[in-house]
C-alpha cells in the first residue's frame, strides 16, 4: 500500500499531545513536512520526526513540498484559511475542531471541497471514542429498538472569556466544547434536523445553555451545557421504543436499564450483563478517539470516499450553534426593550 504523505500545520499542544502521537502509530502514513509561524515551535517536530523540512507558512509548504493531506491544529481562522489553500490545490484537509467560526464560513468550506473533489475531516474525537462507538453499536441493534430520545449533559467551567479573537464568550464555548455535545445529538438523531429550541442564561461571566432538538427520524434530543458548573462532567442517555435506556457516564461507564431484568442481546452473538466500561488495555489515543478519527480519515483519502466527520457533516451542528447565538442576541434585545418600556411607564406614572 502506498504511504500517504502528510504535512502538519500548527505544532502546538493539541498537535504534540494527541494528533502527532496518533499519527506516529499509523501504518502507511509518512509525515514529510511541518509548518508553524513560530520557528522555535515548528523545529520541535524534529524531536519526533528528524530531518523533515519545516516552513513558517502554509503557502510555502504547499508550494515546495508535495503532500497528499494536511493535518492542522490551531485557531479556527487558521483552520479555514489553510484548508482553503489546501483544497484549492487538491490536497485533503483534516483540521482540529472547530474548522471555522460561523455557519457561513463552513458553507464556504463545503462548497470548495465539493468543487475540488477533496476529502475533508474535522477532529471530532468524541464521536470516535471507544465508549461512543460501543454505544452506537448497541443503539442500532434490532433488540434495542428505535431510538426515541437522547439526553446529553455536558458540564464545564470554561471558557468564560472569548477565544481566538472572537467577540462572544458564548460562541467561543460552543465552538471549543459544546460542539462535541451538539454533534453527538445530531449523530444519534439519525435524521434531518428540523427544529431547534435554544435557551441561554447568563450569570456574571458564566453561561448555562439548554437546547431541544427535533429530527425527521422522530428522535428528540435535550442538551444541557455551559460554563457555570464547578467541574467537567459528561453524561448521556439514550431511550428506545422497547423502554430500554443506555446511560454513559463521563465517556467511561455504560449501564443498560431494561424494563425487565433479563439478558437481551445487544451485540453480535453477545449477551449484555447490564454494565460496560473499557478494558484495562483500552487506554490512550484509541479510547479517546484521536487514533480512530485519523485512521478513518486516511482510509477515506485512499479510497477517495467520504469521511464520516467531514465538513458537510457539521452543517447541522453549526446551524444549532447559530440558533443558540441568535437566541442570546434576541433575548438581550427583548430584555432591553422591556427595561426601556418599564422606565417609560414609570416616568408616565410619576408625571
Amino acid at each position: 500500500m502506498t504511504a500517504i504523505k502528510v504535512g502538519l500545520v500548527g505544532i502546538g499542544a493539541q498537535m504534540k499531545e494527541n494528533l502527532l502521537p496518533s499519527l506516529l502509530q499509523m501504518p502507511d502514513v509518512r509525515i514529510i513536512a511541518a509548518c508553524d509561524t513560530d520557528r522555535a515551535r515548528v523545529t520541535e517536530i524534529h524531536r519526533f520526526v528528524p530531518g523533515i523540512p519545516v516552513k513558517d507558512s502554509v503557502v510555502d509548504l504547499l508550494k515546495d513540498i508535495h503532500v497528499d493531506a494536511l493535518v492542522m491544529a490551531g485557531p479556527p481562522q487558521m483552520h479555514r484559511e489553510a484548508a482553503l489553500l489546501a483544497m484549492q490545490r487538491g490536497v485533503a484537509a483534516f483540521v482540529e475542531k472547530p474548522p471555522c467560526s460561523t455557519l457561513a464560513e463552513l458553507e464556504e468550506l463545503v462548497d470548495v471541497a465539493n468543487r475540488h473533489g477533496v476529502v475533508t475531516g474535522v477532529g471530532m474525537n468524541f464521536k470516535f471514542a471507544k465508549p461512543i462507538r460501543q454505544l452506537r453499536e448497541m443503539t442500532t441493534s434490532r433488540e434495542f429498538g428505535d431510538t426515541l430520545f437522547v439526553q446529553i449533559n455536558h458540564y464545564a467551567n470554561k471558557p468564560r472569556t472569548p477565544l481566538w479573537g472572537l467577540d462572544s464568550s458564548l460562541r467561543s464555548f460552543l465552538l471549543a466544547q459544546a460542539i462535541h455535545t451538539i454533534d453527538l445529538a445530531v449523530t444519534f438523531g439519525r435524521g434531518e434536523l428540523i427544529d431547534v429550541r435554544p435557551r441561554v442564561q447568563r450569570h456574571s461571566d458564566g453561561l448555562i445553555v439548554n437546547g431541544d432538538l427535533t429530527f425527521s427520524s422522530g428522535v428528540t434530543a435535550s442538551l444541557l451545557s455551559g460554563t457555570t458548573f464547578p467541574y467537567f462532567e459528561f453524561q448521556m442517555k439514550v431511550v428506545s421504543s422497547t423502554s430500554t435506556m443506555v446511560e454513559l457516564d463521563n465517556l467511561w461507564n455504560m449501564t443498560v436499564h431494561e424494563p425487565e431484568h433479563g439478558t437481551n442481546v445487544t451485540g453480535v452473538a453477545k449477551r449484555w450483563r447490564g454494565t460496560w466500561q473499557p478494558g484495562p488495555l483500552d487506554s490512550g489515543y484509541e479510547r479517546s478517539g484521536y487514533y480512530g478519527e485519523l485512521l478513518a480519515f486516511f482510509d477515506a483519502v485512499r479510497a477517495r470516499g467520504c469521511f464520516e466527520a467531514d465538513y458537510a457533516s457539521l452543517l447541522p451542528t453549526y446551524r444549532v450553534i447559530e440558533a443558540i447565538c441568535q437566541e442570546e442576541t434576541e433575548s438581550a434585545f427583548e430584555g432591553l426593550s422591556l427595561r426601556s418600556q418599564s422606565r417609560s411607564e414609570h416616568t408616565a406614572i410619576a408625571l
